[in-house]
């Protein structure tokens, strides 16, 4: 066999163990460093505002992934009226170590989340979703597109079949959707709606989304960036409609936040439909009871 021969058979060979050997030492850095900072988080600010904490750490995916699988997450962001804390008894967040960046995350096991109202009062809900999942993509470090879905939530006060959350950057605005099918509300903010939703969808667009680019890349509160947006923002909803039993309800509007960043403005279908957001409650006129 001729010189040549032997090259073109094992350098393929070569190559792809080499790329093999690359793949696997990259794996090894950003894992220990993966590792390191999240030890470093723990209890601490991940961010200004936002605090996380967990018992247990496990990194997986060699050699093309990155899975963090914490248990016994927990979530606590400072908010204007106290924190709101989610705990979540298993989360993992899985990203490739090449390509763009994002992350799918999920939960499972019994969750929670706890807050305060513009009154100080507290409010809690437990939660044991079929199914947690979202995904995060980021650009140039910022935060561009959040999609999340919980299939089979099942809460004492809240259940839903399918619950959507949507977020996506474009320009100086920001696009979000809210989801909902077959849904009981017992009570809390949006108890008027219910108790029993078929469906729900909420299309709005936040303009100067510029307040918001020190949070989206990690540097800035979400309470200082709610401050800052709300003195000149609003939500413009293009579309709000829910259907429960035979009866429907169309509205779009304007919203703004208040001092306590809880939704405050009128959306209006015509003149006997119609939702008031008015601090932590909403008000709902032209839908009765099924």
């Amino acid at each position: 066999m001729k010189y040549s021969s032997r090259f073109f058979l094992w350098a393929p060979l070569v190559l792809l163990l080499t790329l093999a050997a690359l793949a696997m030492i990259h794996w090894w850095i950003d894992a220990s460093a993966l590792s390191k900072w999240l030890d470093a988080v723990n209890g601490h600010d991940i961010m200004p505002g936002v605090r996380v904490s967990f018992a247990q750490k496990r990194i997986a995916g060699f050699p093309f992934r990155l899975d963090t699988i914490l248990k016994d997450l927990r979530v606590e962001v400072r908010e204007a009226d106290g924190p709101v804390v989610w705990t979540t008894q298993d989360f993992a967040m899985h990203a490739l170590t090449y390509g763009r960046v994002q992350a799918i995350l999920e939960a499972a096991g019994p969750q929670s989340l706890a807050w305060r109202d513009g009154r100080g009062d507290a409010h809690s809900f437990e939660f044991l979703p079929g199914s947690f999942r979202a995904s995060a993509i980021l650009q140039n470090g910022k935060l561009v597109r959040f999609d999340s879905e919980i299939v089979d939530l099942d809460g004492a006060d809240f259940r839903a079949a399918d619950a959507q959350f949507h977020l996506r950057i474009r320009s100086n605005a920001i696009d979000t959707v809210v989801k909902l099918q077959r849904a009981h509300i017992a009570g809390g903010y949006a108890a008027v709606l219910g108790p029993d939703l078929d469906a729900l969808t909420a299309n709005g667009l936040l303009d100067h989304a510029s307040a918001f680019d020190g949070l989206l890349r990690g540097l800035d509160s979400p309470a200082h960036a709610l401050d800052a947006w709300r003195s000149r923002g609003a939500i413009a909803v293009s579309d709000l409609s829910l259907s429960r039993g035979r009866q429907g309800l169309a509205v779009n509007g304007k919203l703004t936040l208040d001092a306590h960043h809880d939704p405050s403005g009128i959306l209006d279908g015509n003149s006997t439909k119609r939702l008031i957001f008015q601090g932590n409650r909403i008000l709902l006129s032209g839908l009765g009871r099924p």
